[in-house]
């Protein structure tokens, strides 16, 4: 059985920023140089935690309204974006990656 879609892009989102040097913090991604850039752009070198989800949702629907849907509803799925902004932002990558193990576990 497969797994929910919902877990499959909280797995993917974490997968993606479980190396610190693919995590930042302020701006949904960035690219090596440090330029803003869509999550789901073939540049980004890092996001953040949010900015990780769209672009996990993005691999599993290419139409950019559906997945900016899909994103938001994995993270509604165990928290708010405001809350994942807030621990991605003030309390950090290990905190962020704690939080998606959690989700995670929970599925």
């Amino acid at each position: 059985m497969s797994k929910p879609l919902n877990t499959q892009i909280i797995e993917r989102a974490r997968a993606l920023i479980a190396n610190d040097q693919n995590w930042c913090r302020g701006r949904a991604a960035i690219d090596v140089s440090g330029n803003q850039v869509h999550p789901a752009d073939a540049r980004a070198a890092r996001r953040c935690a949010l900015g990780a989800f769209i672009a996990a949702a993005h691999e599993f629907a290419r139409d950019p309204a559906m997945a900016e849907e899909l994103a938001y509803g994995a993270v509604w799925s165990f928290t708010s974006p405001t809350t994942l902004f807030t621990i991605n932002d003030l309390r950090g990558h290990a905190a962020v990656l704690r939080r998606l193990d959690k989700a995670i576990a929970a599925a």
